[in-house]
Order: structure tokens, then sequence, then C-alpha cells
């Protein structure tokens, strides 16, 4: 495998999985668009699926992870329309019901702005699309609170994590890693150098076992992040975490 085909397989996510009972459920209360975004990098033409539960002053964007989707929130909809809130989500470009077949932080960043446009309430944001939340705040999306769950915090490390479980030779990995520099800034490829500039309160819960995400990066968050508040949550795991309902009743708690 060369640079250049290492680098897309690097951006492009895992096949989508087929939607669960209660995901189906969820979608079928939502009002759903699509919405064409500013193409990026990545792909071509961006087109990505919005759905919207409920009509209040108060907006909720809430932003899956990598290899996720927006139907993947349904334990968080109920409870937020509730507690008296709009909520709003999509399927990043190449994930769910959008087009395209590559992704990354700053694509996930893209369609968050053009769906929540200047300005949310909130954002619950998963994985890496707690990444793609910080790029869009350092880019002038405004929240009022912020949530992370399992967030992602530095890109770089998963770009190693790629290469070694890809078995990538040295000079391939070193061209690998160049590419990347030089298609993404480091300013959006670590989330701690984007929060220590941000005001919004933040809540971050991480389990300290995730297999998917080390609790390193939600500790390197919250070290950076002015006043954040990590929450280790025992047995969440980094999907549990998205249905667990003491993350979510503190959630409610932190956003009301």
């Amino acid at each position: 495998m060369d640079s250049p085909l290492a680098l897309q397989e690097f951006l492009r996510p895992p096949p989508p999985l087929r939607n669960l009972k209660r995901e189906e459920a969820i979608l079928e209360r939502a009002e759903v668009t699509r919405l064409k975004i500013v193409p990026g990098t990545e792909n071509d033409i961006e087109e990505v699926a919005v759905y919207r539960w409920g009509k209040a002053d108060r907006r909720i964007l809430l932003v899956h992870g990598w290899g996720g989707k927006a139907a993947q929130f349904f334990s968080f909809v109920g409870p937020l329309l509730e507690a008296g809130f709009e909520v709003i989500a999509f399927d990043a470009p190449a994930h769910g019901a959008s087009s395209g077949s590559f992704a990354s932080g700053p694509a996930f960043a893209r369609a968050a702005r053009a769906v929540a446009g200047d300005a949310v309430y909130g954002i619950i944001a998963h994985s890496l699309g707690a990444a793609g939340s910080a790029i869009a705040l350092a880019q002038g999306l405004r929240a009022n609170r912020v949530v992370l769950l399992a967030p992602a915090a530095l890109i770089a490390s998963l770009l190693e994590e790629f290469i070694r479980l890809r078995q990538i030779p040295g000079p391939v990995a070193a061209e690998l890693r160049q590419r990347f520099a030089a298609r993404y800034l480091a300013e959006v490829v670590s989330v701690p150098l984007m929060a220590s500039r941000f005001d919004a309160p933040v809540l971050i819960f991480h389990d300290p076992e995730d297999r998917d995400l080390p609790f390193s990066h939600g500790e390197a968050i919250a070290a950076a992040w002015p006043g954040a508040e990590l929450i280790a949550t025992s047995r969440a795991g980094h999907w549990r975490i998205m249905r667990d309902q003491s993350v979510i009743e503190r959630t409610i708690t932190f956003l009301i």
C-alpha cells in the first residue's frame, strides 16, 4: 500500500451498520431533510442527512463519532425533548444516510456548522464527533454548554494506531504522516490546543477502561479546557456510554 492509498484508507469510515429497531423508531419521529454543504478536501460533494425533533428556543446539536450515525443518540432524544430542548443531529459525510466516501474531523466540523448555523444552546458529541465539534467551535460556532462523550483528543495518535494496526512499513508511514500534515493544520488535529481558548462550560464523560479511545484523551481535553469537569464512567465502554442512564441524567442536569 502506498501513502496516497493509505491516507484514503485512514479517511474512509467503516461500512454503516444496519439500524436497530430503537434507532429506526427515533428516526421515524424526526423531521428529515438533506443539506448540501461546501465541499472539503475529502469529497467533491457533501450532502448530509439532517434530523430535527421538537421546536424550542434552546437547540441541542448531537454529533456522532467515527463509524457512527445520528440515530445512535436514540436514548438522548426523549429526555432532551422532555427537558424542553429542540434537538438537531446529522449523519456526517460518508456516514449513515449522507453522501461521500471519506471523512475527517474537519469534515465533521463543516457539517456541524452548516447544520447548526451560528449558534446552538448546547452540543453533545461522541468520540471523533467531539474533535469535529471542537474544530467547529474554534472556527466560530457558539455554544452555551458542551458535553463530550469518550472524546478523541489527538488525531495524530489515531493515525499512529492506524499505522500500527495496518503494519504500514516505515518509509510509507513517514510519507503518510507528511501527507496528513500537509492536508490538516496542527490546530485541527489537537483538541487540547483548541480547548485552551474555549470558555463555554464543558462536561466530559469517559470510561477509564475504554478500549477504543484511551481515557488519556478525555484527561488531555479536561486539562486544557478552562473549568472542565471530567467524570470517569466505569463500565460504560466506548459505545454504551451513549445510552448510559447516569450519563444521560447528568447531561440533562448540566444543560438545564
